[in-house]
């Protein structure tokens, strides 16, 4: 069974480790975190806090994921996933077994699929993306690197999302829209027309309320 080590002890970090108990794929030898070194979640320890992952790898412990949420985190969950390739790490691909995912649909490493969602064909799924909970990725849609879709969100198809962008719980991207780059739509929010890099989009219909500072 293949060694896997997960980064971040907090709730999203309980979804990761059911899903990855239901593929009977990998062994977890434990989480890192700063903070509440020795507890554990889920039956899993704490062993400490990230400067322990380069000497983890040099053990033979080949995998890693991320187990930080997407809220107020994207741009930190890009830091740990380079900081994890820089030293080695391999990311999998976790798709829960009660998800739906398309044979012709592409999804790229370090990724989860959460249980409920349903990913149609054709679409794609970038890096180290977050599909949450009852979500709806339908046909050839595009979903960038880093990017999070909530819970019960639905994506009409052909909808693109760009990289390091969080999509609300519950909202509705109708067929064809173009999302940007760091871009945050609220939830609940009904996006019927294409929303630029850095904004943040909320309402129905959804419009642009600020443009986020870089």
């Amino acid at each position: 069974m293949k060694k896997i080590v997960l980064v971040g002890g907090g709730g999203h970090c309980k979804v990761i480790i059911d899903i990855i108990r239901s593929t009977a794929e990998y062994e977890i030898i434990g989480i890192t975190d700063k903070n509440n070194i020795g507890q554990e979640v889920l039956g899993v320890p704490i062993i400490g806090d990230d400067e322990i992952l380069e000497e983890l790898k040099n053990k033979g412990v080949d995998y890693a994921f991320i187990c930080v949420g997407a809220i107020d985190n994207i741009q930190k969950r890009w830091k740990i996933y380079n900081k994890l390739k820089e030293i080695g790490f391999k990311m999998p691909i976790l798709i829960h077994k009660d998800a739906i995912v398309s044979r012709y649909a592409l999804i790229e490493e370090g990724t989860c699929v959460m249980p409920g969602a349903i990913v149609n064909s054709c679409a794609y799924i970038g890096k180290n993306c977050i599909i949450n909970t009852s979500s709806v990725i339908e046909h050839d849609c595009v979903i960038e690197a880093n990017t999070h879709v909530s819970p019960k969100a639905v994506l009409g198809g052909e909808v693109k999302i760009g990289e390091n962008s969080h999509i609300g719980m519950g909202s509705t991207i109708i067929q064809g829209i173009r999302i940007g780059n760091n871009v945050t739509i609220g939830a609940g929010a009904v996006v019927i027309n294409d929303i630029p890099d850095n904004s943040v989009a909320v309402g129905v219909p959804a419009k642009v309320v600020r443009t986020k500072q870089l």
